[in-house]
């Protein structure tokens, strides 16, 4: 097996933090991890002096490469460093594009100046971000067969799934005095020996590839001393202070605080039970959001409709037209040959509303493009008979049009008319209003209100089943104006709000008046309640702990997104029915797609789980020193080492730390036995 880093930058550049590149450390790496190859893949150059010096320090294969910012992702280019002075002017041509345009080269730019690309290795980061799309790796017709992952778990689902690409691990470091720790990320090769060719070769076959080199893809190295995790299932060891926490809390900064799901010990259990009822709140509002917004929704379309209403000002515009017109009527007198011409108080022509046209016509456009569903729609619709649907919508929409852009043309002109006769009149000007409008609006606000009245009915339109317990949604009216701050999150008061919240239209003007944050585009989550709570098996609201372990429970299964899983002694807060019935099946399921650590006391969870892998924390005195040691190994080994080559037997380590030693194990076991006699 051999040992490869193929993302090493040793040159600062404007995508870098600023660094120093220094020689021994990079000598000092390459020792400590026994590397076999190395490239340096700086950010859109390359230092031809500075990687010739690198090559002539080193004993092993040093390879030239850039990494290239390309549509929006970031590609390793490792070429066979024949002839460098050919490589480094194409590199130098991509470094000048870079600052010229601050900007990603297109495919073609990429090709057309790095020529030939079969002559390259080329790595794109495939997960890992900025990563490439499928869109742009099907430009590439086959040319690239692996990419960089980000972490173990990537590099196991690369290789459990037949569609993806040959997986890569690498450092990605930068090396400067300050590199400490050393990089544990690397990729180990089934090869005998280490060449371009066989790079090119091997990166086609993922059986040529590993995290490990004795235990394949089942460990990988976590810490610089050697020291390694599962990709599985990791159970974690101790007496009390011999540094399980500290362990987890390494793991944790290995992988980087966002990457990693971290249940820390006692965090989900209830210690103020008002505080804990607020906790519980917002989690299930922030959980069931998406079905608090998709279930108000219709209702904020009405709303939005609504709130362009002014019943006000469509009054005062009645009000205006009544005076005027009893002012006109009254003015006899002033009446002259301007005032007497019929178009003098002729009203608007009235455009037809196509909004209802357009959804038709967008409706069957729909039901021709549709591909899903194909086969049920031409059991019921012919297509030539949508087809001709569609255009006869089209037609009557054109025709519809036509009206209201001459209606629009006349009115225009017929308002220019009136202005001038209005002009030169001594006669009172007749108001305008659009009656029809005004009938409309409360026609909308009378349905509107109507509408809110039946989404206030007590309902529950949600049912969740989730691992024994049942979420559920209820809806009903809010019942004071509390309850619409908490809505809101803010400090701003509701109560005027809420003394009008029995006519939704004037309460919709009330939150109008109390703006931020209390936005337009929510305001349909003021006028419905929308209330979560968690059932237990038998149906009763769950209890404080029984929220804990529905918490636990999801904050495990919510875990799919981090790298890496983390649970601090579970067993502090739940019983062991608990444990063993529903937490132990779900971090089996979970320790098959990615890395879990534990930390326990607990047999239930300790033996129980079966797990792929056990680590023995231990903190060891000499004199003044003190010594956080790791022993670690497979539950069927005899003996955990740790990586200076310690012992210890796996039985007294379980029986010590899951039985509480030899001694009370087998009395245990007599008592047992007793009893059952």
């Amino acid at each position: 097996m051999k040992k490869i880093d193929l993302h090493i930058h040793t040159k600062s550049s404007c995508q870098d933090r600023p660094f120093l590149f220094n020689e021994e450390k990079l000598k000092h790496y390459v020792s400590e991890a026994s590397l076999d190859c190395i490239a340096i893949t700086n950010h859109n150059l390359f230092d031809l002096s500075q990687f010739e010096s690198i090559r002539n320090a080193l004993s092993i294969l040093v390879l030239p490469g850039i990494e290239v910012d390309m549509e929006k992702c970031h590609i390793l280019v490792v070429s066979d460093g024949q002839v460098l002075d050919d490589f480094d002017k194409r590199c130098a041509k991509i470094n000048s594009q870079w600052r010229s345009t601050n900007a990603p080269l297109s495919f073609d730019d990429f090709s057309n100046i790095l020529g030939d690309l079969n002559q390259y290795i080329l790595i794109p980061h495939y997960e890992k971000d900025p990563k490439i799309g499928s869109e742009v790796l099907d430009k590439f017709c086959g040319q690239i067969t692996s990419g960089e992952v980000r972490s173990p778990k990537k590099f196991v689902s690369c290789i459990k799934d037949p569609e993806k690409l040959v997986p890569l691990y690498f450092s990605d470091c930068r090396v400067d005095v300050n590199l400490d720790p050393l990089p544990t990320r690397q990729t180990y090769l089934d090869c005998d020996d280490v060449s371009f060719g066989t790079l090119r070769e091997v990166f086609r076959d993922k059986n040529k590839v590993a995290l490990t080199e004795a235990e394949g893809n089942n460990l990988f190295q976590v810490f610089p001393d050697g020291q390694h995790l599962s990709t599985g299932l990791n159970v974690v060891l101790g007496d009390r202070s011999s540094g399980k926490s500290h362990t987890l809390q390494r793991i944790c900064d290995w992988f980087g605080e966002d990457n990693v799901r971290y249940i820390r010990q006692f965090d989900l259990v209830a210690r103020n039970e008002a505080e804990d009822e607020k906790k519980f709140k917002d989690f299930l509002s922030e959980s069931t959001s998406i079905f608090s917004k998709d279930y108000l929704s219709d209702l904020q379309r009405v709303v939005e409709d609504v709130l362009e209403v002014d019943l006000d000002a469509d009054l005062k515009s009645v009000e205006n037209y009544v005076t005027s017109l009893l002012e006109y009527a009254q003015e006899i007198t002033k009446h002259d040959t301007f005032s007497k011409a019929k178009i003098y108080s002729e009203d608007a022509f009235v455009k037809k509303n196509l909004n209802g046209l357009v959804e038709l016509i967008e409706s069957t456009k729909h039901l021709l493009s549709n591909v899903d569903y194909r086969e049920i729609i031409d059991k019921h619709i012919e297509v030539p008979a949508l087809r001709e649907l569609y255009v006869e919508l089209m037609k009557n929409y054109c025709v519809q049009e036509e009206i209201n852009v001459k209606k629009t043309w006349v009115n225009v002109l017929v308002q220019d008319v009136k202005a001038k006769l209005q002009r030169k009149s001594s006669a009172p000007k007749v108001s305008d209003v659009d009656f029809l409008n005004v009938l409309l609006n409360q026609r909308k606000v009378e349905k509107f209100e109507k509408i809110v009245a039946l989404a206030r009915k007590p309902n529950t339109p949600l049912r969740k089943n989730k691992r024994g317990f049942e979420i559920v949604a209820q809806v009903g009216p809010f019942s004071g104006a509390g309850e619409l701050k908490e809505v809101s999150r803010s400090t701003k008061g509701f109560s005027s709000a809420f003394a009008k919240y029995d006519k939704p239209y004037l309460f919709l003007n009330e939150l109008r008046k109390i703006g931020d944050p209390v936005s337009p585009a929510d305001f349909s989550k003021f006028l419905v309640k929308v209330e979560y709570k968690i059932l237990n098996r038998d149906g009763f609201e769950a209890s404080g702990g029984e929220r804990s372990e529905f918490f636990l429970l999801d904050k495990i299964e919510g875990a799919d997104g981090a790298e890496i899983l983390l649970i601090d002694e579970p067993e502090s807060s739940f019983d062991n029915h608990f444990l063993r019935a529903d937490v132990n099946e779900l971090i089996k399921e979970m320790s098959q797609k990615m890395p879990v650590v534990i930390v326990t006391h607990n047999n239930t969870v300790g033996a129980s789980i079966q797990p792929d892998y056990l680590i023995c924390t231990r903190k060891e005195i000499s004199g003044t020193d003190v010594n956080w040691r790791i022993y670690s190994g497979h539950p069927t080994s005899k003996k955990l080492l740790s990586t200076e080559g310690l012992e210890l037997p796996t039985r007294d380590v379980l029986l010590g730390n899951l039985e509480a030693g030899v001694e009370a194990y087998e009395q245990r076991g007599i008592t047992y036995e007793n009893l059952k006699n």
